[in-house]
């Protein structure tokens, strides 16, 4: 990882486990990445995905985002919450109950696999 991509993460998570220790339930984030110069192209954004890490890292599970392209960035804003249950530093949750009553299960529970693909 970079400095600059680094010194992001390490502000994004500081300012993450700021909110959580002053009792926030909320953590809402604006995170910018560079994303090329053509809008055609798909590819990762992971500086981006960085800073999500840094700050789900804290405790926080993204709940919701947005994302706008400027000049050449594309800037993210990120609603975290916070689980209902405090958890310890680094354990994964199964679960998250949403305000609606629905509930999100974490699809990574098991690592990272790659979906099936249906046949068209």
């Amino acid at each position: 990882m970079g400095f600059s991509r680094e010194a992001k993460s390490s502000k994004v998570a500081a300012d993450a486990r700021r909110a959580a220790e002053e009792g926030h339930r909320v953590f809402v984030a604006q995170l910018r990445g560079s994303v090329g110069h053509s809008p055609a192209l798909s590819r990762s954004i992971t500086e981006v995905a960085e800073m999500i890490e840094a700050i789900e890292d804290q405790g926080w599970l993204m709940d919701q985002f947005t994302s706008v392209p400027y000049r050449g960035n594309m800037t993210t804003v990120c609603l975290f919450r916070r689980a209902r249950a405090q958890r310890p530093n680094g354990y994964q949750q199964e679960s998250y109950q949403r305000p609606n009553g629905h509930r999100q299960q974490d699809v990574y529970q098991n690592g990272y696999r790659q979906q099936e693909r249906r046949p068209r």
